[in-house]
């Protein structure tokens, strides 16, 4: 057994100790049963994963993977959850900071990666072990984006870089801007790589030996990852415009112009474009041709669910709002009681969030009266 494996395996015993206690944990619940209640909602669990201010740390991320939840703290811990029945599965320290530790994402049976430091770690889902481990050389900015056999990193310095998913992985090709940086995630679209720079440069590539497709400027930082459908990519800019871009011509068939910093990743729903905006809210463009259909919903910075007509939308004041998706308008809220972090899960109608001194739970809407 190497080293950092012996580490990581002592450092997940010792809170795994911690994490054995948790009626010593007073974590507040971010919403009580009787809060989700009124508002319509049930909880299904609640679960505290043992840190709080007694330990320095606090919930950074939260993701779903499979059949599981992922929790990363500040300080490295990963919790895996088991989603239906809120249970921790397997906790380990990983040897980063939240800060350069990315999304995790499925890579083979019972296998999931994760960019850390530098690093492309291969675990396993079942018990959270380091399986492979290969230093990439370049500081990563996106998340690991993992298509057919072609895994594609965006880096902090220069370049898009496509690997083979086969072990150890080799670089497929490049595309090189010295001074320029990719810290939003790339996108797939009929085989071709699309992706944008923080410079306002937005890359077509084909995703095999990434030859082809075009360049076009815009007019600010893209910082926010885009949103895909029916061959055509949308990119909030931080010019203040969001841009449709053919991804086969880069042509834009509209712009649209918003409020507030497009620092948010946008989110397709039906024949809606939730576009979230820093210190405005959330708007819904028509997809066909961007014109605003409703908004803003004050202060919404995330869709957390839906059920039928209705989105679950987080907001900057504390709140969750059900919002009609036709109309915007919103139709009841509900408080919680601490800073949160909250799961992009625009697919059903479950809510998984956890305050940020470790209390994780499992809400889902009620039948409507």
């Amino acid at each position: 057994m190497n080293r950092t494996r012996w580490r990581l395996g002592f450092m997940a015993i010792l809170l795994g100790l911690v994490m054995g206690l948790p009626a010593m944990v007073q974590a507040a619940a971010p919403i009580s049963k009787a809060a989700a209640k009124k508002a319509g909602f049930e909880q299904l669990w609640e679960l505290p994963v043992g840190i709080g201010s007694h330990t320095g740390d606090s919930v950074a991320k939260l993701w779903q993977l499979g059949n599981n939840l992922i929790i990363l703290t500040r300080h490295g811990y990963m919790v895996c959850i088991r989603a239906q029945v809120g249970t921790i599965r397997w906790t380990i320290k990983i040897p980063g900071t939240a800060g350069s530790i990315s999304r995790p994402e499925p890579f083979a049976t019972h296998q999931f990666m994760l960019l850390v430091s530098g690093h492309l770690l291969i675990l396993d889902t079942r018990n959270g072990t380091i399986i492979h481990n290969k230093s990439l050389l370049m500081a990563p900015g996106t998340n690991p984006i993992m298509n057919k056999d072609t895994i594609l990193i965006g880096a902090l310095h220069d370049r898009m870089t496509a690997l083979s998913a086969k072990w150890p992985p080799r670089q497929l090709w490049f595309q090189l801007d010295r001074g320029d940086s990719f810290v939003s995630d790339p996108v797939v679209v009929d085989g071709e790589v699309v992706f944008g720079s923080r410079n306002g440069l937005i890359y077509a590539r084909d995703l095999a030996d990434g030859t082809g497709g075009w360049k076009r400027h815009v007019g600010g930082h893209l910082l926010a990852s885009p949103a895909v459908a029916h061959g055509v990519v949308y990119f909030p800019c931080m010019d203040s415009n969001v841009y449709a871009v053919d991804a086969n011509t880069g042509i834009s068939p509209w712009i649209t112009r918003l409020p507030g910093e497009l620092e948010f990743s946008p989110l397709v729903l039906k024949n809606h474009l939730l576009v979230p905006t820093g210190g405005v809210g959330l708007f819904s463009l028509s997809m066909k041709t961007g014109l605003k259909q409703w908004g803003p919903v004050p202060n919404g910075f995330r869709i957390v669910g839906r059920k039928g007509g209705e989105i679950f939308v987080a907001t900057t004041r504390g709140t969750i709002a059900v919002v009609n998706l036709t109309t915007g308008h919103v139709l009841k809220s509900m408080a919680y009681d601490a800073p949160s972090v909250f799961m992009r899960n625009s697919k059903t109608s479950i809510i998984f969030m956890a305050s940020v001194n470790g209390e994780v739970e499992e809400l889902k809407p009620l039948r409507r009266q």
